[in-house]
């Protein structure tokens, strides 16, 4: 009946304390489960449930012990004594656990983060041979409490899926949205649920909340699921309603759709108006992705970006070494030129040399894009880039990066005069090697290209390492662009040309792209490459 009364459910907690002793299992579990029902807050009464409901345990049967911890769950009640004693007396009896029982037991024990990973694993094992009785919101809720603990079970998650399919178009829009949040939590594939929940999604896309629409595309970006008629119906639905979003699912939306490559430049406006009120209230995690996400899809918003700034700025001292290279990288790409985003590049500075054991933290990938930024912002700290050198030459052999990073850390530390800079350039020449199927390889080379040979380590450039260098330019010259084109060319104007066939071959094979774009370049840039087509005559 769900009938409010709370001056009679005090009295009667009131009334039932003193006597907690004499009331039974089933008297205990639906006094608290009434309790928790209405939303009445009486943690005394809950104190004297648990204390007399232990030592009775082993009377308690699968539905007593369920309700008991989804009551307290429900009311955010911790008692972790109480939660192992129901542990341990529902194990021996798991198999007459009914699969709402079930469900509700897992889900309590997740809601109040209660780690007991042989009663997660007696779970799964009851539910399996029973997973055609469960509901939707039963499949939703185990899956998803599984995923919140970070237990992994992949059968169960598959007998979930092969359950969940037939009945999806039972799922409300909650259901879908933790079903597949739970599948990308723990990395479990599954292509058909997926595109079972976009099925079923799209038709009821009106009933979902903000934090469902952020979960569902959230969940798919995670998976790479790719689904644009899911996207586009998603934003379509959470425009009118994105005052209601909050930061996280601000950012996790943006992030989505920036991940999937997909394009929606009226959500993102509106995620931004949405976001610039409430951005004291982004972590800073939702900061970086935030901007990561409108650079990623090249979504000019300065307005977005000084706020974030100016927030980011406040408590830049709790970002991650992630969430600082995420940050400046987002500037640096989308060139915000503000008094504001300049300060974020001295902030982050500041922080990492405050702090310089988080450059140990860092990634190899994190290591390379923090001094690309600072470049690419037109921010030089002599003493940062010294710190990432200083960790990069620790790990030697140990890095693990690819032609894009190589290059970004050629770039940066091409100038730099600092004996840490020929450690970084010793290992570049040890350790570059190129994926062939990067689409975007050619501008990997071009970035090392240029690097190694109009920097201060010219002179220490290998010649075996010149000439791979060379060939790869050559063989992958269809992808160059403009830059690539003239960062090459200019490289290759400080080589002895005459007396090496093969950059003579380079300028030859690059002739038709000079030519295509030298009116894009500046004129210092095509009158030098000019100059040496003419030294070479072949002009």
């Amino acid at each position: 009946m769900d009938h409010q009364h709370p001056m009679l459910f005090d009295e009667v907690a009131n009334a039932a304390i003193p006597i907690i002793d004499t009331f039974n299992s089933q008297e205990l579990a639906n006094t608290a489960n009434a309790f928790a029902k209405i939303d009445h807050q009486h943690p005394r009464l809950f104190d004297e449930v648990a204390k007399a409901a232990i030592p009775i345990i082993d009377t308690f049967n699968s539905q007593g012990l369920a309700n008991t911890v989804n009551a307290f769950a429900k009311m955010d009640h911790q008692h972790p004594m109480l939660f192992n004693e129901v542990a341990k007396a529902a194990i021996p009896i798991i198999d007459t656990f009914n699969s709402q029982e079930l469900a509700n037991t897992v889900n309590a024990f997740a809601k109040m983060d209660h780690d007991h990973p042989m009663l997660f694993d007696e779970v799964a094992k009851a539910t399996i041979p029973i997973i055609n009785t469960f509901n939707s919101q039963h499949l939703a809720n185990t899956v998803n409490a599984f995923a919140k603990m970070d237990h992994q079970h992949p059968m169960l998650f598959d007998e979930v899926a092969n359950a969940a399919i037939p009945i999806i178009d039972n799922f409300n829009s909650q259901d879908l949205a933790n079903t597949v949040n739970a599948f990308a939590k723990m990395d479990h594939q599954h292509p058909m649920v997926f595109d079972a929940v976009a099925k079923a999604a799209i038709p009821i896309i009106d009933t979902f909340n903000s934090q469902d629409l952020a979960n569902i595309v959230n969940a798919f970006a995670k998976v790479d699921h790719q689904h644009p008629m899911l996207f586009d119906e998603v934003a379509k639905a959470a425009i009118p309603i994105i005052d209601t979003f909050k930061s996280q699912e601000l950012a996790n939306t943006v992030n989505a759709f920036a991940k999937m490559d997909h394009q929606h430049p009226m959500l993102f406006d509106e995620v931004a108006k949405a976001a610039i009120p409430i951005i004291s209230t982004f972590e800073s995690q939702h900061l970086a992705n935030t901007v990561n996400a409108f650079a990623k899809m090249d979504h000019q918003h300065p307005l977005l970006f000084d706020e974030v700034a100016n927030a980011a700025i406040l408590i830049i001292d709790s970002f991650t070494s992630q969430e600082l290279a995420n940050l400046v990288s987002a500037i640096a790409r989308m060139r915000q030129d503000s008094e504001s985003c300049h300060a974020v590049y001295s902030a982050v500075a500041n922080s990492i040399k405050s702090n310089h054991h988080c450059l140990k933290e860092a990634s190899d990938i994190v290591l390379s894009a923090i001094p690309y930024a600072f470049l690419k912002g037109g921010h030089v700290d002599d003493e940062l880039l010294e710190l990432i050198g200083i960790e990069i030459s620790c790990r030697g052999a140990e890095l693990s990066l690819g032609a894009r990073e190589w290059g970004h850390l050629a770039a940066a530390f091409k100038n730099c005069k600092s004996p840490v800079a020929d450690k970084v350039f010793e290992l570049l020449f040890r350790s570059f090697h190129v994926d062939k199927s990067d689409e975007r390889l050619l501008e990997n080379i071009a970035d090392v290209y240029n690097a190694v040979l109009t920097g201060e380590h010219f002179n220490d450039v290998p010649s075996d390492f010149l000439t791979i260098l060379t060939k790869l330019a050559m063989e992958y010259s269809s992808q160059a662009r403009m830059e690539d084109v003239r960062d090459i060319l200019i490289g290759a104007t400080r080589v002895d040309i005459r007396g090496d066939p093969l950059q003579r071959e380079l300028y030859t094979t690059y002739r038709p792209l000079f030519e295509l774009y030298r009116k894009d370049m500046s004129p210092y840039c095509r009158d030098s490459i000019n100059e040496t087509y003419q030294y070479l005559g072949l002009s």
